[in-house]
């Protein structure tokens, strides 16, 4: 059961040493004399020892008692010959509590168990006090009621501390007998102090960097920040994160925030690197050189960037924008993981590296309410007004859902609110990519969502460029199957393999797959795909395809067209629509599984547009016509008009 507790963490300072310095036998006389003192404060205080090491954790019901016991601690402690020193870390917090079997403590096991994320801050705080210090967390000092002048302490903030393993840094109190002198504790590489700086913790400590200034604010993302710095403070960490996705989902300044909170961890500094314009090996030799400000010489640049990333010890360095040539991934930053073992990398790409080492990071869009707060934010910067009307904060929530929550997407979006309300902009999103783009100087590939696109396109190879353009005829997702049936991948022995081209375009973050193994594009590619292939060079390609996919869901039969819950219903209806008039055969037998669905899931009256088409449809086939009037028949019947139904059988 969960209690609110009170946790004293107590760690003798240099024990090891002074047990080598006395001999085991006179050292095992200090520690004896030692842990009897620790639990007769302990009894004293009416606490209860959970575990003893060097040191010992005590369980309090209030933080007075728990500071009373430390304070004391450390003044019992200084008596003794040789003279002790012990650190100290209280904390108050939700924490669960167990009693171990009488078999497991017969047979070595402690009485009571205590855990929770406060046994963990706990010890943390007692990590960074100095000998004969005494440090509360933030929750700890909220409790201790005031009167400390009463009792003789003082007590001071020594600021807020950002520690390996917490998401968030802590704010740290000394209380200690008035008039003793009260240091802050040292920084470390697993915690140091950090200041708010606008809105964001910077390390106290100046360490040089390579990071650009932020423009604007940094929104949200509190969920993938976390998760990014997990991957680094594990126990057996990564040195090697790939942060993918698609482009304008914010993977560099994800990137970028990352290095500016988490600087402190990193004393060797943390340093930003932009391959955009980089296309061979000397490209990212050049890149990364200005990026760490590092002049080349005459020896093989490589590995003189590996000998100055060595030479920073632990450091962060980023390679912003590496897809386009990622075949010189080994080549460079597969040597400089080898000859850099306390480096860490944080790479941004549209698709994986493929280095041995490497973790792949794969950046989701934003989540709604982040993203309603990133356009009120640029909005309110563009019009120099605060605040959006109600009415208008009303459609956000439509929008941004309507822009995938891509960061880039919601910024152009809000750079719209100079001219035009939000419901304006809802209404032409039929034109996103005329919408979605800037009208002022910028000629990067950041400047309108079609660019940020183009730029995955010209990557991929032909054979990839096909498969995509052939993919956009599916709606609402597809299944492996279907997209063998509809991919025409060529008859040469050396034809791309089906799951090659889906692996593919899934590390080159354009296409997506579900826990239902469902394959699916973000509404923004589906309509850059369609924009640009139905009706370009590859509209022939798409052509067949759009057959092909007619073929494959009117030949299912009712099992197939009604699997993943009917998740088929939008191909179907495409499947119906697009055969006609040519082949309304196959027409008719799409409406026929289409009905299947309908008949599952609803509405029913969604039937009725595909069987008003292909009944208008000319040359109806005896079989067909018997197929349409049965698909009719079942919708009246379903509807509750048995006379029209029985007139339709």
């Amino acid at each position: 059961m969960s209690h609110e507790r009170v946790l004293l963490f107590t760690d003798a300072v240099d024990s090891t040493q002074l047990t080598e310095r006395l001999g085991d036998e006179a050292a095992s006389s200090l520690w004896a004399e030692h842990d009897r003192i620790v639990r007769r404060l302990m009894r004293e205080g009416g606490g209860r020892e959970i575990d003893k090491s060097d040191g010992f954790l005590l369980l309090f019901d209030d933080v007075p008692a728990a500071v009373t016991c430390g304070l004391r601690l450390h003044r019992e402690l200084a008596q003794l010959s040789p003279p002790l020193a012990s650190r100290a870390g209280i904390h108050r917090a939700q924490m669960l509590t167990r009693e171990n079997s009488a078999d497991d403590q017969a047979s070595g096991a402690k009485p009571l168990e205590v855990d929770g994320i406060g046994k963990a801050v706990a010890s943390r705080v007692m990590t960074l006090a100095r000998g004969g210090q005494t440090l509360l967390s933030a929750d700890a000092f909220g409790a201790l009621h005031g009167g400390t002048s009463e009792q003789g302490w003082q007590v001071t903030s020594h600021g807020h501390w950002r520690m390996k393993g917490l998401a968030e840094p802590i704010e740290l109190f000394e209380v200690a007998a008035a008039g003793t002198p009260m240091l802050p504790p040292l920084d470390s590489p697993k915690a140091y102090r950090v200041v708010r700086t606008d809105d964001r913790w910077t390390p106290r400590a100046e360490l040089r960097h390579g990071l650009p200034a932020e423009r604007d604010a940094f929104v949200g993302r509190g969920d993938m920040l976390t998760a990014l710095a997990a991957r680094f403070d594990a126990g057996d960490p990564v040195r090697l994160v790939s942060l993918l996705g698609i482009g304008g989902i914010g993977k560099t300044r994800l990137a970028l925030r990352y290095a500016r909170d988490w600087l402190g961890d990193y004393p060797g500094g943390a340093w930003f690197c932009d391959l955009s314009s980089a296309r061979s090996l000397d490209g990212i030799v050049h890149a990364v050189a200005q990026g760490l400000d590092v002049p080349l010489g005459k020896t093989s640049p490589v590995q003189q960037l590996g000998a100055a990333i060595t030479g920073r010890g632990r450091c962060l360095v980023i390679l912003d924008n590496f897809e386009q040539v990622t075949r010189h991934a080994e080549a460079t930053v597969g040597q400089w993981l080898e000859r850099a073992p306390e480096a860490r990398f944080i790479v941004t790409s549209r698709e994986v590296l493929g280095v041995p080492g490497e973790e792949a990071f794969v950046l989701a869009p934003m989540v709604q309410h982040d993203a309603v707060r990133l356009f009120e934010s640029r909005a309110d910067a563009i019009t120099g007004q605060p605040g959006l009307d109600d009415v208008q904060r009303s459609a956000l929530p439509r929008l941004v859902e309507l822009l995938d929550f891509l960061p880039l997407a919601i910024e152009l979006a809000a750079a719209r609110t100079r001219v035009m309300s939000v419901q304006a902009i809802l209404e032409r999103m039929g034109a996103r990519f005329k919408l979605l783009a800037t009208s002022g100087g910028r000629r990067d590939r950041q400047a309108t969502l079609r660019a940020a696109l183009d730029w995955s396109w010209d990557l991929l190879s032909v054979a990839e460029q096909s498969a995509l353009a052939q993919l956009s005829v599916f709606e609402g997702g597809f299944i492996r199957d279907a997209a063998e049936a509809v991919l025409d991948t060529g008859k040469h022995p050396e034809a791309p393999w089906v799951d090659d081209l889906l692996q593919g375009l899934i590390e080159k973050s354009l296409l997506s797959r579900s826990a239902a193994s469902r394959f699916s594009f973000l509404r923004t590619v589906l309509d850059y795909l369609i924009d640009k292939c139905h009706a370009s060079a590859q509209k022939g390609t798409v052509e067949g395809a759009v057959s092909r996919h007619a073929r494959y869901y009117a030949l299912l039969d009712e099992q197939a067209a009604t699997s993943g819950r009917c998740a088929d219903i939008d191909n179907l209806m495409l499947a119906c629509r697009r055969s006609l008039p040519a082949n309304v055969g196959i027409a008719v037998r799409a409406l026929v599984n289409l009905w299947a669905a309908l008949r599952m899931t609803g509405p029913l009256s969604a039937i009725i547009p595909a069987l008003a088409a292909i009944e208008e449809t000319p040359g109806l086939e005896l079989p067909e016509r018997a197929r349409l009037e049965w698909v009719a028949a079942g919708m009246l019947h379903q509807a509750g008009d048995l006379a029209q139904a029985l007139a339709r059988a």
